[in-house]
């Protein structure tokens, strides 16, 4: 299990998010969304222990992050920021088997078990047709499903995605957020940093709100109304009728 407690944590002498508390359940997609500059990619950053923090920590396991060392800590958590930029011309496979590196030793070779783990991620990410093209050839999108399949190779029980769906068209926009709840379904905990309100109503467990690097609340998205998002995104929303894995709220 994976906890911020009481977190605070940025990139300069001035905090990011403050005071932040917040727990990564097993079997769960937990969406983070906030406007812009709410704290939710310094969150993601802080729970994998790229960000230090100044105050409270992350917890996984029960034991301080910051305590562990990088390898044990890539076993544990795979991490997709929110952009990814490709210096060097590496075929797609080779970054998705990047993805294995954690467990292996130094100069070791990748066993059977590795590379049926990276043909399933190329797989789930319908990347088949582009795995021997260098990845500074390819779109936005293919560039940002390069990154979830490495993730889904890594395969670790806990899963950190800032804003996965951001480059993609809306039908791998779904495959992505479908990938991301079968994660869910095997036990891994999810979290996700989303900008569209809908798809965390239908793919998450919990809604968690950020506003100024706060936590406002935690919420079943059955619990979401429109007084709750307009405190959150200043704008007011109406809310199609139905259940609330078929809900959609739109800005009014």
């Amino acid at each position: 299990m994976l906890a911020a407690v009481g977190l605070s944590a940025g990139y300069g002498d001035e905090p990011v998010i403050r005071e932040l508390s917040l727990t990564v359940r097993p079997g769960e997609v937990l969406a983070l969304l906030g406007p812009n500059g709410s704290g939710k990619s310094t969150l993601l950053s802080a729970l994998c222990g790229v960000v230090k923090t100044a105050g409270g920590e992350v917890l996984l396991d029960g034991r301080p992050l910051l305590r562990m060392n990088r390898r044990s800590v890539s076993r544990k958590i795979a991490y997709v920021p929110q952009q990814s930029v490709f210096t060097q011309g590496f075929r797609v496979e080779e970054i998705v088997l990047m993805g294995r590196s954690c467990w292996l030793g130094p100069f070791e070779r990748p066993k059977e078990d590795d590379l049926r783990r990276v043909e399933r991620a190329l797989e789930a990410m319908e990347l088949q047709q582009v795995r021997g093209k260098p990845v500074t050839e390819l779109s936005g999108g293919e560039s940002q499903r390069a990154c979830l399949a490495r993730a889904l190779a890594q395969d670790t029980p806990i899963c950190l995605f800032d804003e996965p769906t951001a480059s993609l068209d809306p039908r791998h926009a779904l495959l992505v957020m479908e990938q991301l709840a079968r994660l869910a379904r095997e036990g891994k905990g999810v979290v996700v940093a989303l900008h569209d309100v809908n798809l965390a109503f239908r793919y998450s467990a919990r809604m968690a709100f950020l506003r100024g690097g706060r936590l406002l609340g935690e919420f079943l998205p059955e619990e979401v109304d429109g007084r709750i998002l307009e405190s959150v995104f200043d704008v007011r929303w109406t809310f199609a009728e139905g259940l609330a894995k078929g809900r959609r709220a739109f800005p009014a």
